[in-house]
C-alpha cells in the first residue's frame, strides 16, 4: 500500500465514523477507461464491490459525477444495487454524495445509512469539508506525479503537503509554508508574504533561513520591491541576480541574498500573497526551479484560504452581526460548563433576561432601521454590567440575556436596577430626535430557582413575562416580589 492509499483510507475510515455512516466510499476518474472507480471505501457491509466503477450519469453517484454537484436522499426507498458498489441489497435508507472540488481530477465522495433522515445540513456541509480533503491529497498526488516526471523528489513533496493539510490554526500553517524542503528549491532562505485582509495591506509574516530576521510590521513597498512586483502584477519572478533591488520595502536590512525566485499565491484569480525563495549565490534558479515554486504555490495557496474561511466560519458561529458581541449560540455552548463549575463549588449564577418597552413603536416611527439602532445602542449600555468572566448575548430583536458568574440573588437584583436606570437615563438618538426608553428585566438564580441551563432560562423568561405584566421599567426576580426602579 503506497503512502497515497493509506492517506485515503485513514481519510474514510474517519469520514465514516464522524458521520456514522454503514458505508463511505470515493470514487475518482479514470480518464483510460472513461469511467469512475471506487478507489477506497470503507463499510460495515461484506457486499462491498471492492472494484466498482460507475459511469457518467449513471444512478446517483453518475449524477454526481456529470453534474459536479451534491445530493442527498434521506429518504432512500430504492434497491441498494443501484447505487453502484454493492453486490446485494443493503436495506440503505439515506444516501448523500459530494463532488470532489479537485482542480486536476473529478471525483466523489458519498456516504450511505440504515437510519431515514440521518443525515442534515450539517452533514453534508462536514462532507463537502472531507471532499476538499480528498481533494488536497489527490491533487498533491498528481501534483506530485508531474514534479517527479522533473525529477524532483516526489516523497519529500508529498510530506510537505501533509505537513500543510495537518495544520488546524493560521499559525501552525505559516510555520509550516516555509519548511519547504530544499530537495525542491535550491534555497537557503524562504519568505512568505500575506495580504492583510482587513487592513489592506500586504506584509511578511514569516520566513526560514534568515537568521535572527526581525519581525517588527514589515510591509510591503508595491512599486520598488520584489514581493511588491509580484502581488501588483500577479506573475512570478525569477532573479539569478539580485544586486541591491529590496525583496520588501526600502531601508531593509541585508540578508545576505544574491538571487531570488518569487510566486503569486492565487486564489480566485485574485493574489493573497507571495511565496519567496533566495539564494546566497547568483544564479541559483533556473527556471525548472521556478517552475517547482509554482507548483508549490497551488497547494499553499489553498491552505492558506481554507485557514481563512474556517477562521471565518468560527468568527460567525461566535459573534452576532448586529452587535459585534458573542451570540446566543456561544452562551448555550458555554453555559452548561459554568454551571457544572458553580455547582460543586457552591457558587450562585444569575441570568437576567432584558426586554425594551418600545420596540413596536420605534418599529411603527423609523421603520427596520429603528429598532436596528436601538439594539446597538442597548448593547452599548449593556457592556458595562458585564464582568469578566459575565457573557451579554444578543437573543432577538433588541433582547438580551445577560449572565453573571459568582453573584447573589441580592447582587443580580440590584444589576437588574441598575441596567433600568441606565436604560432610562440615556436615551436613543434617532436623526434629531431623542426617544425616551423604558425596560423590564426577568431574573433567575442557580441553584435556588434552577437546578440546570433549560431551568435557568425558562425562569428567567416567566419573569421577564411577569415584570412586562405589571407594566414598564419593571424587574422581576423569579421567586421574590416585582418591583419598579423609578418607585
Amino acid at each position: 500500500m503506497t503512502n497515497l492509499e493509506r492517506d485515503l483510507f485513514s481519510l474514510i475510515t474517519l469520514v465514516s465514523n464522524v458521520t456514522e455512516a454503514y458505508s463511505a466510499c470515493l470514487f475518482l476518474e479514470n480518464k483510460r477507461r472513461k469511467e469512475f472507480q471506487l478507489t477506497t471505501f470503507h463499510s460495515l457491509s461484506p457486499h462491498i464491490t471492492p472494484n466498482a466503477s460507475i459511469k457518467h450519469g449513471q444512478g446517483f453517484m453518475g449524477w454526481v459525477l456529470e453534474n459536479d454537484e451534491p445530493l442527498s436522499i434521506n429518504q432512500f426507498d430504492k434497491d441498494t444495487i443501484v447505487l453502484g458498489y454493492y453486490s446485494r441489497d443493503e436495506d440503505i435508507k439515506t444516501f448523500m454524495a459530494a463532488p470532489l472540488p479537485s482542480t486536476m481530477t473529478k471525483g466523489a465522495l458519498a456516504v450511505d445509512g440504515k437510519k431515514r433522515w440521518s443525515f442534515t445540513n450539517k452533514s453534508q456541509k462536514i462532507l463537502a469539508g472531507f471532499a476538499q480533503q480528498f481533494a488536497y491529497l489527490v491533487d498533491g498526488a498528481l501534483m506530485a506525479a508531474k514534479v517527479e516526471r522533473r525529477s524532483v523528489n516526489v516523497e519529500s513533496f508529498g510530506s510537505y503537503l501533509a505537513s500543510l493539510h495537518s495544520c488546524d490554526s493560521e499559525d501552525q500553517l505559516l510555520n509550516a509554508i516555509c519548511l519547504v524542503p530544499r530537495g525542491l528549491v535550491p534555497f537557503t532562505a524562504c519568505f512568505l508574504v500575506l495580504k492583510d485582509e482587513e487592513a489592506g495591506v500586504s506584509r511578511l509574516v514569516r520566513t526560514s533561513g534568515f537568521g535572527e530576521l526581525f519581525m517588527d510590521d514589515i510591509k510591503i513597498s508595491d512599486r520598488s520591491s520584489v514581493s511588491g512586483y509580484v502581488l501588483t502584477k500577479k506573475e512570478s519572478l525569477r532573479l539569478p541576480d539580485l544586486k541591491r533591488r529590496p525583496l520588501f520595502q526600502e531601508g531593509e536590512p541585508g540578508f545576505d541574498a544574491r538571487s531570488v525566485a518569487a510566486v503569486p499565491l492565487i486564489v480566485g484569480g485574485k493574489p493573497i500573497g507571495v511565496l519567496g525563495f533566495t539564494n546566497r549565490q547568483r544564479g541559483q534558479f533556473d527556471p525548472y526551479a521556478l517552475k517547482r515554486a509554482e507548483v508549490i504555490a497551488v497547494p499553499v495557496a489553498d491552505a492558506v484560504a481554507r485557514v481563512r474561511r474556517e477562521k471565518k466560519w468560527r468568527q460567525r458561529a461566535e459573534f452576532d452581526p448586529a452587535t459585534g458581541g458573542r451570540n446566543f449560540e456561544f452562551l448555550r455552548t458555554r453555559i452548561d460548563e459554568i454551571l457544572q463549575y458553580a455547582g460543586p463549588r457552591g457558587r450562585h449564577v444569575a441570568l437576567l433576561d432584558i426586554e425594551p418597552d418600545d420596540v413596536n413603536f420605534i418599529r411603527s416611527e423609523y421603520g427596520p432601521a429603528g429598532p436596528e439602532e436601538l439594539t446597538r445602542h442597548l448593547f452599548e449600555l449593556l457592556k458595562p454590567f458585564a464582568r469578566d468572566g459575565d457573557i451579554l448575548v444578543r437573543y432577538e430583536g433588541a433582547r438580551f440575556f445577560l449572565l453573571l458568574e459568582g453573584t447573589s440573588t441580592e447582587h443580580a437584583e440590584a444589576v437588574a436596577d441598575h441596567i433600568l436606570m441606565a436604560i432610562n437615563e440615556n436615551p436613543l438618538r434617532l436623526g434629531q430626535r431623542e426617544i425616551s426608553l423604558s425596560a423590564c428585566v426577568g431574573a433567575s438564580c442557580f441553584p435556588e430557582n434552577a437546578g440546570d441551563a433549560e431551568a435557568l432560562f425558562l425562569a428567567a423568561s416567566k419573569a421577564l413575562k411577569s415584570a412586562k405584566s405589571s407594566g414598564i421599567n419593571q424587574m422581576c426576580l423569579t421567586g421574590g416580589m416585582t418591583s419598579n426602579v423609578l418607585a
